[in-house]
C-alpha cells in the first residue's frame, strides 16, 4: 500500500512539475545525439549533464538555460549559438569554436577551454576567471596561455 502511495505521488510530482530535459525539443535532442548535428535548433532548458558531444555542430543552436555540467564538447562549433544561463561547469570545451557566441550570466566554473576559439564572443572576464585557459582565443583575439 505504501508503495502506492508513493508511486503516485512520484507520477503526479512528474507531471506538474516536468524536468528541464522535457522543456527541451525531445526530437532535435534525438537528432543531436544521432547525427551530432543540429543546426538553428531550439535545446532551450535540455538537461545534459556529462553528455558526449564531441565533435558536433551546433551553429545559432539556442542553449539557454541548458545543463551540459560535466558534458564533453571537444573539436565542435558552437558558432553563433545562445548558451545565455547555461550551466557549463566542468565541461570540456577543448579546440571548440564560440565564434559570436553569447554566453550570457552561463556558469563556467572549472570549465576546460584549451585551444577554444572565443572571438567575439559575448562573454566577461569575470565568467572567464576559473575556467581552463591555454592557448584559447579570447574575444578581442588575443591569446591566453594563462593555465598552460
Amino acid at each position: 500500500m505504501k508503495y502506492r502511495i508513493f508511486l503516485a505521488i512520484a507520477l503526479l510530482v512528474l507531471f506538474l512539475f516536468p524536468s528541464p530535459a522535457w522543456s527541451a525539443n525531445q526530437s532535435q535532442i534525438l537528432e543531436l545525439q544521432t547525427t551530432k548535428s543540429c543546426q538553428s535548433c531550439d535545446l532551450t532548458g535540455a538537461y545534459l549533464p556529462v553528455a558526449r558531444l564531441d565533435y558536433t555542430y551546433l551553429l545559432a543552436a539556442d542553449l539557454s538555460q541548458a545543463n551540459l555540467m560535466g558534458a564533453s564538447i571537444t573539436f565542435s562549433n558552437l558558432s553563433r549559438a545562445n548558451l545565455t544561463q547555461a550551466n557549463l561547469s566542468y565541461t570540456k570545451l577543448r579546440r571548440t569554436k564560440f565564434l559570436l557566441t553569447n554566453f550570457s550570466d552561463a556558469i563556467l566554473d572549472k570549465a576546460d577551454l584549451t585551444e577554444a576559439d572565443l572571438t567575439s564572443a559575448n562573454i566577461s572576464e569575470s565568467q572567464l576567471v576559473k575556467a581552463k585557459l591555454c592557448k584559447t582565443t579570447l574575444p578581442n583575439g588575443i591569446k591566453s596561455n594563462r593555465d598552460c
